[in-house]
């Protein structure tokens, strides 16, 4: 069996980036940057006041200055400051030649004609800086961010009404089994409802692709590859279920059938062993993923999301592994690594992973409120309350960084 980072290695080696298209910035949250974003001009573009205040000279200070102008934000100052005066000015005003310093308001009478300023002020006190946010010419988001609210007002500010981005990827998903109903089908004895391909359609477009549910495909090798064959409109195929070695398991022929070059079968790892990746010819990424809910889930997050990270652009493709303090002892077969649920939750400023009740991989609740995933390395049965374990973060919001 292939370790996971071999195995995620071999994923990526398959993945290029899809290309780029012009979006506009109120419909890019969530779209990686595909071209550097460079300020053209300083921000600010000049000193400006941080304060409702006065602008006075700081050696004037504290003493009884003539209010020579007001300078209501968005206007351009016509006088300069002498010694012995000073200017009313608003927050984010330019401020006037000759001042150095901006007196707040609370300091002062507030006069109009006169103004008394009771305490001493520093230079530079309250003044914002031409350039202290971005120098014409900084590149400030580098290609590849995942672009957040944070991003989106720097590229508000840098006046970009619209921004190239990478290609959002289509994901054909299958769920393959007899067994295997929709959501709204009657009830029978022996069904499983299709949870998996909803799962995975919200894990697939939280990676940024656009996902498509092309249903349910019977226990044969035929209808396995009609199935396969007509989501080769897709960039990436994920299927789940039919990948391990029993009597009705077709997916890994059933791709080989389409001429598919296999990269991944089986990794060391639980829950998820029995993962498929393979290259069809038209350069579509078919994945074959378990069929319990867990399984299918964990191995989606550890393979198929990274992929799809890499293919939009984006250069930060795996989530980070933290130490956490476990709240309760964790077991593993320790056979191979384990990808355990885990809470992440703060407590007395320290960060505590208390693990899920129910640990297996048939059991979709235990996926509810988990938002890590502890990892125990194979050799390794058991990990103490109190001790520190790496937690992988899922539900990590990507930035780029």
């Amino acid at each position: 069996m292939l370790s996971v980072e071999e195995a995620q290695e071999r994923v990526l080696d398959l993945v290029t980036p899809l290309g780029i298209e012009q979006v506009a910035l109120r419909d890019s949250l969530h779209r990686v940057l595909a071209e550097d974003a460079a300020a053209a001009f300083d921000v600010p573009e000049g000193d400006n006041s941080a304060m409702d205040g006065y602008a006075v000279i700081a050696d004037d200070t504290p003493g009884t200055l003539r209010v020579i102008e007001d300078i209501p934000a968005g206007t351009v100052p016509q006088r300069r400051v002498e010694r012995g005066t000073a200017s009313r000015i608003m927050t984010g005003a330019l401020v006037p030649e000759g001042a150095d310093a901006i007196a707040q308001v609370e300091l002062t009478d507030g006069g109009s004609e006169l103004v008394r300023v009771d305490r001493k002020v520093e230079r530079g006190t309250h003044v914002r800086r031409r350039g202290e946010d971005m120098r014409a010419g900084d590149t400030v988001i580098a290609r590849g961010t995942r672009i957040g609210p944070a991003e989106i007002g720097v590229l508000a500010s840098l006046g970009q009404s619209s921004v190239t981005v990478g290609r959002k990827p289509t994901i054909a998903i299958l769920a393959t089994g007899n067994e295997v109903v929709e959501v709204d089908a009657p009830r029978r004895a022996g069904a499983i409802v299709n949870s998996n391909s909803y799962a995975l359609a919200a894990l697939a477009r939280e990676a940024g692709a656009e996902p498509q549910l092309r249903g349910i495909v019977s226990d044969t090798r035929e209808a396995t590859v009609a199935a396969l064959r007509d989501a080769l409109d897709c960039d990436f195929i994920v299927t789940s279920g039919g990948v391990s070695a029993g009597a009705y398991d077709f997916v890994k022929d059933s791709i080989a059938d389409l001429g598919a070059d296999t990269r991944v079968w089986r990794v060391a790892m639980k829950p998820g062993k029995p993962v498929v990746v393979s290259r069809l010819p038209g350069g579509q990424v078919a994945f074959g993923l378990p069929g319990n809910p867990v399984s299918c889930m964990v191995a989606f997050i550890l393979f198929v999301a990274p992929a799809i990270r890499k293919a939009t652009g984006q250069t930060s493709l795996f989530p980070p592994v933290v130490n956490v303090r476990l709240d309760a002892p964790l077991r593993a077969a320790g056979d191979r690594r384990a990808y355990l649920r885990v809470r992440v939750t703060a407590r007395d400023g320290e960060l505590f992973a208390v693990p899920m009740k129910a640990q297996g991989s048939h059991v979709s609740t235990s996926m509810l409120g988990a938002n890590g995933l502890a990892i125990i390395e194979s050799g390794v049965t058991r990990i103490e309350a109190g001790e520190l374990a790496p937690v992988l973060l899922i539900g990590y919001t990507f930035n780029g960084m």
